[in-house]
């Protein structure tokens, strides 16, 4: 009786789906929630519509890079005119600190369309799968656009991150540190105060992730197909927002973005007649919890924003100086260093020079072998980008000064790091840090080995 009624149910819902997919014949469309960013709106919106067609494809048509960028299709896919795009929504769109605009979209994608304006320009593909599995494509589509719609915040929310505290400074009396008074101890203490650019930063991190999240339907269409979703609890104003994202990178990302507040909130120099005390001298006494840094690697993530004119952080340092010193000093004022640190082309800067550097991955991609990882990052394509790479060992040396020290990336102070470059004998060299940088030899000169067959964490690398 049991297999009678499951047949009865498994051709209910055979009919039902065929019904769909005989409906969707004449017009095969999907719909993606995308970002962009740019100079001007139509910059912004353009670029979030090409997003849209560029996954679409890559999605239901194909993957193949040479395909995706040839010049003509590259030139006029994202062409709504031509009717790939047959309506879109815009769910978030502002104008952030520095005068550009940044968007988030819902797209109606023709795959229909799109596959027929690419096999005009000459250009054969196979549409990938049949319409059975347009429901499964549909939702991997979502999961890609979750994950590169959240690349995109992070990478757009960096800069005004930077610029999102006012700081104020108080020095006390000198304290004499010896018998004759010639060495003195002066407390200073300095408050970092939210300003409105943390007001923007929170509402458009607010309404992106809104406009991500599965909704109650969807959450239920995941779990009854046994796939997990992640949420996610933003806290605003005193008021708490759930959210449901779909992919464990998305909060990675995440994790990365909250695990960069001691960077963003010590952006500041107290400056003197004498000298410059750079803010990351100075000691954190509290500070904020901008999101689980107790326990940033859970699976549920909170999101805390403060409000414009709350105090996200207080730093203490004793200013150690002698007689001679003080009795030129006039005082101390305190000096924000503004943008220090960029995201442009797909990852944050590295290093630039004359208009050319070197770009990092926001997070972690996975962990393999090398040679492995070689292949992974070959294929890679990431935020619009596929010409990633390894890092040399000068890159990844670069990585840990100039990011890792000043806690930029979410880098890891436990986990290995390939390289590139190729070790003596087999495999490469392999790198670890923990509070010191090893070059894969001791202090000693002997070489510590190269493991090709081990496991370690990816970070990839693009030039520009």
């Amino acid at each position: 009786m049991k297999s009678i009624l499951k047949s009865i149910v498994f051709a209910s819902l055979l009919v039902f789906t065929q019904q769909t997919i005989f409906a969707q014949e004449a017009e095969k469309t999907v719909s993606i929630t995308v970002s962009g960013s740019g100079k001007t709106q139509d910059e912004a919106n353009q670029n979030a519509l090409r997003s849209a067609i560029e996954q679409a494809f890559g999605a239901f048509i194909s993957s193949k890079t040479e395909i995706l960028n040839d010049q003509v299709v590259s030139d006029q896919i994202t062409s709504v005119a031509n009717g790939n795009i047959q309506s879109f929504s815009i769910l978030n769109e502002s104008q952030l600190p520095d005068g550009s605009w940044g968007v988030t979209l819902k797209a109606l994608v023709s795959v229909t369309k799109l596959t027929g304006f690419v096999e005009a320009k000459g250009i054969t593909v196979e549409i990938k799968g049949g319409l059975f599995a347009l429901n499964i494509k549909q939702q991997l589509l979502n999961e890609q656009g979750e994950i590169k719609a959240i690349y995109e915040l992070i990478g757009l929310l960096h800069e005004p991150m930077q610029i999102s505290f006012d700081y104020t400074i108080k020095s006390s009396d000198p304290i004499s540190l010896d018998a004759d008074s010639k060495n003195w101890e002066i407390p200073i203490q300095v408050a970092a105060i939210a300003n409105k650019n943390m007001d923007f930063c929170a509402n458009y991190c607010l309404k992106t992730l809104s406009a991500l999240s599965l909704s109650e339907v969807e959450v239920l269409d995941y779990q009854k197909v046994n796939k997990k979703v992640f949420p996610v609890f933003i806290n605003y104003l005193g008021i708490t927002k759930k959210i449901y994202l779909r992919k464990e990178n998305s909060i990675k990302l995440l994790n990365t973005f909250t695990s960069q507040w001691k960077f963003y909130i010590n952006l500041f120099d107290a400056v003197t007649t004498l000298d410059t005390l750079n803010g990351e001298r100075f000691k954190i006494i509290n500070d904020f919890d901008f999101g689980d840094k107790n326990n940033w690697k859970a699976e549920i993530k909170n999101l805390n924003f403060l409000k414009s004119g709350q105090t996200a952080a207080t730093f203490v340092l004793n200013d150690k100086r002698n007689l001679f010193q003080i009795e030129q000093m006039t005082g101390y004022l305190i000096k924000p260093r503004g943008i220090v640190s960029h995201f442009k082309f797909g990852g944050i800067v590295l290093f630039e020079e004359n208009g050319h550097g070197v770009v990092v991955s926001l997070i972690d991609l996975d962990i393999l072998k090398w040679e492995e990882s070689k292949i992974f990052v070959n294929e890679l394509v990431l935020n619009g980008y596929s010409d990633w790479t390894l890092p040399s060992n000068l890159q990844l040396n670069l990585i840990y000064q100039n990011m890792k020290v000043i806690n930029i990336g979410g880098l890891s102070s436990q986990n290995y790091y390939w390289s590139s470059d190729e070790g003596y004998g087999n495999g490469c060299r392999k790198f670890f840090w923990n509070g010191e940088f090893d070059r894969a030899f001791s202090d000693n000169g002997i070489y510590l080995g190269s493991e090709p067959n081990k496991f370690a964490h990816i970070r990839a690398v693009r030039t520009f």
